[in-house]
């Protein structure tokens, strides 16, 4: 197929979906009539979108009914940053607990929910998740010195906007002995061993790979300044710590 016509097969898709989405009474021979494609053509374009996630119901024969599921309701998703990280990460949770009583339809229920991001906003959700870890549990000594019930929630967005962003942050950092220091990080890869987050980071300030829990920082500011994304293998040591819950 040339790059023409999977353009026009791209732009009859998208029109078919707008049809679907109408209230209008719809039958397999109209919708063929009016693409102006015959109606083997039309129900190949109909399977497509529903590989796509898009719950199609179509009756038999030429005259046969076309419609969206009629209890399907999730429309077109528009998500912040935010709203996309809660929902990968609830995901992500679900994937980790290897449940069978979440199993049996998760991988259905992602695809839809993919599905259902704009086109344009899809590929930029799955380099997302691609950066999102889950590991188990953490220790108890680990439990009993997180500091979650004093994260500023403003601040979490401060930060999880750089992460998603991909622009730098400036942050003052607790550490174990309570004395703090300002870094400019690049938030490469965010892990949750729950219930602490941890950001896998560049720090500007030693010019190394770091780990900071986010429960630690006191401050965050973002920044401008952009980075691109390093390779999950330059962050091996950093990763080696959690090797035995990830």
């Amino acid at each position: 197929m040339g790059r023409g016509s999977a353009l026009s097969k791209l732009n009859r898709l998208d029109q078919l979906l707008a049809r679907l989405k109408s209230a209008d009474v719809l039958t397999a021979g109209a919708l063929a009539d009016e693409f102006a494609v015959s109606l083997r053509t039309l129900m190949r374009d109909i399977q497509t979108l529903r590989e796509k996630g898009y719950p199609i119901e179509a009756d038999r024969g030429r005259g046969g009914g076309v419609r969206l599921y009629s209890k399907w309701g999730i429309g077109r998703l528009s998500l912040n940053y935010r709203e996309v990280i809660d929902l990968l990460l609830a995901l992500k949770v679900l994937e980790k607990l290897k449940s069978p009583l979440f199993l049996n339809n998760l991988e259905s229920v992602t695809k839809k929910l993919y599905a259902s991001f704009p086109d344009a906003q899809r590929p930029q959700i799955q380099k997302i998740r691609n950066r999102i870890f889950i590991t188990q549990l953490s220790s108890i000594q680990l439990m009993d010195n997180n500091n979650d019930n004093d994260i500023n929630c403003s601040q979490n967005d401060i930060i999880l906007k750089s992460f998603f962003d991909q622009s730098c942050v400036e942050i003052h950092y607790k550490k174990k002995d309570n004395s703090s220091s300002k870094r400019l990080i690049e938030i490469h890869y965010l892990l949750l061993s729950w219930p602490i987050w941890y950001l896998i980071c560049f720090d500007h300030k030693t010019g190394g790979h770091r780990t900071f829990r986010i429960d630690r920082i006191t401050l965050a500011k973002n920044t401008d300044q952009l980075f691109n994304i390093k390779k999950l293998a330059d962050f091996s040591p950093e990763f080696e710590q959690f090797s035995s819950r990830l």
